[in-house]
């Protein structure tokens, strides 16, 4: 107790300790208001926030542009198919797909469409820009669309209709139904003299690079695209003029590994 207390008269230091004593609780009431209004605030500010983030990441454009779904039906043989877009990003294909990597020559779309199924980023490139016959453009609007979507068929035979790039070359042996880099489709058409300078041997060295963001990369030539550089995913097209990293890596990080077929590889 307080010495000044003890001098006072006993109903006087009864008064005093009542009121010390009140003020004590006042204050310990107010704390534990201040502390749990606090914890309100909190945890309200993580709802906005984690909200926020939520909100941001649904509502979030996706990279590149969709294109409509052609299908997945197996076939040995591609000519008189017409793809919804150039690269196309669905539609009939071959058993087999190519694998990882950078290749320097074209390869049928009869191939890389497979590779998109297992959810491939297939990056393009076009180092000439004269018309081409291999692919011919569609009339506008008129589209030769697969009625087929069950994957769990057998190719359809064909007759080889003796178009380059529109015939299965490579057959599957064994369990073994892919090839590589090391490995490829023999070349059925010879790249045009502008893929053989420094600065379309640069253009493939710059875009290589990009096989190391993710495993299901794959840089490839091809001719009469609308851009030098087309970044291709299962339904989605990205067409750039320029090598921009971010907006590539971008477009890999968003759609690798998503595609309708999932496959440990």
């Amino acid at each position: 107790m307080d010495e000044n207390l003890q001098d006072l008269p006993r109903h006087e230091r009864r008064k005093i300790l009542r009121e010390q004593e009140k003020e004590k609780l006042q204050s310990g009431g107010v704390t534990k208001v201040l502390r749990k209004f606090g914890l309100w605030i909190l945890v309200l500010g993580i709802l906005v926030i984690g909200g926020y983030w939520l909100f941001k990441n649904v509502t979030k454009k996706l990279p590149g542009e969709a294109v409509a779904d052609s299908g997945r039906e197996h076939v040995t043989d591609i000519a008189g198919v017409t793809y919804t877009s150039n690269p196309p990003t669905s539609g009939s294909h071959f058993p087999v797909w190519a694998k990882p990597g950078v290749y320097d020559r074209l390869i049928s779309d009869g191939y890389l469409i497979h590779s998109l199924e297992h959810g491939y980023i297939i990056i393009s490139y076009d180092c000439e820009k004269p018309v081409s016959s291999i692919w011919p453009a569609p009339p506008r609007g008129e589209y030769l669309v697969s009625s087929v979507y069950a994957h769990d068929e057998l190719a359809k035979e064909s007759t080889d209709s003796g178009q380059f790039l529109m015939h299965m070359k490579v057959q599957p042996q064994g369990d073994m139904s892919w090839f590589t880099p090391q490995n490829p489709p023999e070349v059925e058409v010879e790249l045009p003299e502008a893929f053989q300078t420094d600065s379309c041997k640069n253009l493939a060295r710059q875009l290589s690079e990009f096989t190391k963001v993710a495993q299901r990369v794959i840089v490839v030539p091809r001719l009469n695209m609308d851009s030098p550089v087309v970044l291709t995913a299962w339904n989605r097209i990205e067409k750039l003029n320029t090598v921009d990293s971010d907006v590539i890596k971008e477009f890999i990080k968003a759609f690798h590994n998503k595609g309708p077929e999932q496959t440990a590889e």
